[in-house]
């Protein structure tokens, strides 16, 4: 099969946004995952697009520190336009744009029942879990939790997300192009970080319970 890198005709959405990110490595990786952080469905999923930029700084196309700081003022930036969008519309987002970007009040009202055992755990972990980034965003955007405890938990969940994948990506080298294509490798990348989300609610309930019988036990 001929790698990704050699591959130039635009069958679809999908191939051209592989290609942006082949030409751009600057300005592609930037983005796709401030659109995605704004809830915006992205033809190529931001874990790929943190792997390929691994792969472009082993080649030497961008400096790890550049690339580093690229991708994370872009969820920084993006998941902050959510959250600000959603504080003063939130209601209007999920009414209007809920069935496009997979939001529904249950899921939010899962995400509140969370945040109130596991509070800012459940916005560092909680990101990890499929289906969960957005909807942690605009219910944290809604229920006012306060600007500085978002930002602060986003930024801890991401900073270890983007070193893992792009440090995966320039491991992988050549093979991280061919990915994009290859779906059962993706659903062993995709594994991951929902793993993590799962050892990570695992231990906040743990960590919970401690305190639960720490306080029945002073009582």
């Amino acid at each position: 099969m001929a790698g990704l890198l050699d591959y130039t005709p635009f069958d679809g959405v999908e191939d051209w946004a592989v290609s942006l990110i082949q030409h751009q490595a600057y300005l592609a990786p930037v983005f796709f995952l401030a659109l995605e952080e704004l809830g915006i469905p992205m033809p190529i999923p931001g874990d790929l697009v943190v792997a390929y930029t691994g792969y472009e700084v082993s080649r030497g196309v961008i400096s790890y520190p550049v690339a580093f700081l690229l991708l994370l003022s872009a969820i920084l930036i993006g998941s902050s336009i959510l959250y600000y969008l959603s504080s003063k519309y939130g209601q209007l987002i999920v009414l209007k744009f809920g069935k496009y970007i997979h939001l529904d009040e249950k899921r939010l009202v899962t995400v509140e029942e969370k945040f109130q055992k596991f509070g800012p755990w459940v916005i560092i972990f909680g990101r990890h879990i499929p289906g969960f980034r957005i909807p942690i965003t605009i219910f944290a955007g809604m229920s006012h939790i306060t600007y500085k405890t978002f930002i602060l938990s986003t930024f801890i969940s991401v900073v270890f997300w983007i070193a893992f994948y792009l440090y995966l990506g320039g491991q992988l080298g050549a093979k991280t192009a061919e990915i994009f294509h290859a779906h059962h490798w993706y659903i062993f990348l995709f594994a991951i970080p929902l793993l993590l989300g799962i050892i990570g609610y695992v231990i906040a309930v743990i960590r919970q319970r401690r305190l639960q019988k720490r306080k029945a036990s002073k009582e």
